[in-house]
């Protein structure tokens, strides 16, 4: 059983949401990505009761900063890795409106035996880049450059 007390994690609540909330709200500027950086840093805050019950006010209420911020680092650095998915079908989708199939097919032909295969697997399997990197046995940020070397190619050919 978790030493602390849930009792204590509601005073934080009380104490420290509002300020919270209003300093994610600056870092991440949406309004509903805070409030989800908040609800974590509360969750994170209960499962390390024993961490915070030896700590004074500051030291908790610096302790919740230090969480939010950390989560509104990793939300902004998973953000930066993927490319959102919308963006990604709009592309596609654009990029198969201009070229029929047999085409778009000896383009991506032409592309290295693995850029080929990491190619179509992540734009016509769905694939992200972290899987393809697992499947490779690469890091997903070469994985990504791979993507991108891959795309600036296939852009060139069919400017020619």
């Amino acid at each position: 059983m978790r030493k602390g007390t849930p009792a204590m994690v509601e005073e934080l609540y009380t104490d420290f949401y509002d300020q919270l909330l209003g300093w994610c709200t600056a870092r991440v500027r949406s309004p509903a990505a805070a409030e989800d950086l908040v609800q974590e840093t509360f969750l994170r805050a209960m499962d390390h009761l024993e961490d915070l019950e030896p700590l004074n006010r500051a030291q908790r209420r610096a302790w919740l900063y230090r969480t939010a911020k950390n989560l509104a680092v990793d939300r902004v650095r998973r953000q930066a890795r993927e490319t959102p998915a919308e963006e990604e079908q709009l592309a596609l989708a654009s990029f198969q409106e201009d070229l029929s199939q047999a085409a778009v097919a000896q383009l991506i032909a032409r592309l290295p035996e693995g850029e080929k295969a990491m190619f179509t697997m992540r734009y016509f399997e769905g694939y992200n880049a972290r899987e393809l990197g697992e499947i490779f046995d690469l890091p997903a940020a070469t994985v990504r450059s791979r993507l991108a070397s891959a795309k600036r190619r296939l852009r060139e050919w069919i400017e020619e």
